[in-house]
């Protein structure tokens, strides 16, 4: 079995990380295989023979402004991998990363096409707008790119994948169902990819370090979950279910349980 190239270099500023990597590994050559043989159009969608139906319970704005959040979030998805290509000189990882990059473009192009049998694209709710920009914040200036991407992985992203695993037995929709099963597919990998990434990032970090990153993912998903509390409905039982289980596998990825 080959070794995993060992040239990390990872310096700390602050709270942030600036990371060049070689991975070297193969669970990411893996990754990058099952990526490319499971590449799918968006237009393929378009040519289903499933309508779109709402559920009789939920009024149609909302749930236009439900999947509009996942459109906003493929968005942002998108500006993260960019500032994470930046950071990596492995060129398998690269690739890992610009196949990643092609799959939110399309989720965001599919979200789009399917709000078209719903109702006109909603804004971004101001608490999930607030938590992706400060997540894409912390990749800015001198390295905050391993603190991004522990945003993402561990709050953001997994978030939006147990949503959608949710959503996709409370909607009845078959079209929906369909979309979401090529979705999920893919937002599993780039998670497995997350995964590893930060097991490079904290592999090296002391207690103190790894403690520090703790508590501002744990900031950053308090002030989120909380504030989408504040809304009704259906959005507050969803949230409510979903702050026990999402934030239990960021003791684990950092270290701190």
């Amino acid at each position: 079995m080959d070794r995993p190239c060992r040239s990390v270099r990872l310096w700390h500023v602050g709270y942030a990380f600036l990371l060049s990597l070689c991975f070297g590994d193969a669970r990411v050559s893996a990754l990058v295989s099952k990526a490319e043989r499971g590449q799918w159009l968006a237009s393929e969608t378009q040519g289903w023979d499933e309508i779109t139906t709402i559920p009789w319970w939920l009024p149609g704005k909302f749930y236009a402004d439900v999947i509009s959040q996942f459109y906003h979030g493929e968005l942002a998805a998108i500006r993260m991998c960019a500032k994470l290509l930046d950071t990596i000189t492995d060129p398998v990882a690269q690739r890992c990363v610009v196949l990643q990059i092609a799959n939110e473009e399309r989720h965001a192009e599919v979200y789009l096409n399917y709000l078209q049998g719903i109702g006109p694209l909603q804004p971004m709710h101001p608490t999930l707008k607030a938590a992706y920009e400060k997540a894409l914040s912390w990749g800015d200036g001198d390295g905050g790119v391993g603190l991004m991407m522990a945003a993402f992985t561990i709050i953001l992203e997994a978030e939006a994948h147990y949503a959608l695993t949710c959503l996709g037995g409370w909607f009845r929709c078959q079209k929906f169902r369909r979309i979401n099963a090529l979705v999920c597919r893919d937002e599993a990998r780039h998670l497995a990819f997350g995964r590893f990434y930060l097991e490079w990032v904290f592999k090296d970090c002391d207690k103190q370090k790894r403690m520090q990153t703790y508590r501002l993912l744990k900031g950053l998903w308090q002030d989120t979950a909380m504030g989408l509390l504040d809304l009704s409905g259906f959005q507050t039982f969803f949230c409510a279910g979903a702050a026990g289980p999402g934030w239990i596998p960021a003791g684990r990825i950092t270290g701190r349980s």
